[in-house]
């Protein structure tokens, strides 16, 4: 069997099919018995693994339309701060820079504010800040680092814990994904409706005044400036603004305007949970629905998302040899 995934799938019996779309699902007696794809394709299944990623909106506004239960999710939101690896490096190694025998510095860093925790989320150390909007009229961000972590910049998602309950119609299962497409607008608005990202020095930021130039970013479609106050509602950028300068005691010089706030860092896990029995891993209404990973809101990255699936055909597995 050989290294790749895609080649251990179809060597284990299994296939791949790109370019399609889960598009409807047929349910009798409490179990899906078909499912649709590309609007036209229908497929028979006996159990169905939805494992589609925390950013397939398409699939929570189906599972509403089929009337299966999805609830409303805590996540976390809030900007990507970009400092030049040096800096971080000069802040973290005391004046020293990475070398052969020290790497790339990274920083976690972590504070309550208000009761909700702020911390820093997917740190890139020689990284770079990419766009990830995955529909009009949205701007994402997210940042990835080299192999060699050897890109002149560091990055860092800086983020506040989300509540149903910060909103007043929280029995909503959309009211936090709601949310965070409401803020993902605002700052493509802001910007201009293109994939430039509103921006601000993070000293400007913590002082709430708009930035007039900015040293650089690796953002590649480009910044426009805005005072990010105004995108984000008081609760958020309060505990933002504070957690920054927490985080300034931890680590003094953090706060400068060298560092670029980008807006927004919003696609941190799920904001919708798929309910699911903790011992079957079968949806709590559908019994040969497994809802997985991230997407379903029962991981928050590639390992755990991993270390979900395998779970998830482990029960699976068992139902079997029981027959």
């Amino acid at each position: 069997m050989s290294g790749r995934a895609d080649e251990q799938i179809i060597d284990s019996g299994g296939e791949i099919h790109f370019e399609h779309k889960l598009t409807d699902i047929e349910i009798s007696n409490g179990q899906i018995v078909q499912i649709q794809i590309n609007y036209t394709q229908r497929v028979l299944v006996s159990k169905l693994i939805l494992a589609t990623g925390h950013s397939a909106r398409d699939i929570f506004e189906l599972l509403r339309r089929k009337k299966i239960e999805i609830k409303a999710k805590p996540f976390a939101l809030g900007v990507r701060v970009e400092h030049t690896q040096t800096y971080i490096d000069g802040l973290q190694y005391h004046g020293r820079l990475s070398d052969d025998y020290l790497p790339p510095a990274s920083y976690s860093l972590v504070t309550q504010v208000e009761n909700r925790g702020v911390y820093s989320f997917c740190m890139c150390p020689g990284g770079i800040i990419a766009p990830c909007a995955t529909a009009d009229g949205e701007v994402v961000t997210n940042g990835w680092s080299p192999s060699k972590r050897n890109n002149i910049y560091a990055n860092s998602g800086i983020v506040v814990g989300i509540e149903p309950s910060d909103f007043k119609n929280e029995n909503d299962p959309f009211v936090c994904l709601d949310f965070q497409k409401e803020i993902e607008n605002r700052c493509w608005q802001a910007a201009g409706q293109t994939q430039k990202v509103p921006a601000q020095g993070l000293a400007d930021f913590v002082n709430g005044t708009i930035s007039t130039t900015f040293p650089r970013s690796s953002y590649q479609p480009g910044i426009v400036s805005v005072n990010l106050k105004e995108i984000f509602p008081a609760f958020v950028y309060k505990r933002l603004r504070q957690g920054f300068i927490d985080f300034n005691q931890k680590m003094p010089g953090f706060i400068t305007n060298d560092a670029v706030v980008h807006a927004p860092e919003s696609r941190t896990s799920s904001p919708v949970l798929i309910p699911r029995d903790p011992i079957s891993f079968q949806h709590t209404q559908i019994a040969n629905l497994y809802p997985i990973a991230e997407g379903a809101g029962y991981a928050g990255g590639i390992v755990s998302a991993a270390i979900d699936g395998l779970n998830c055909v482990e029960k699976i597995a068992q139902t079997l040899v029981n027959l």
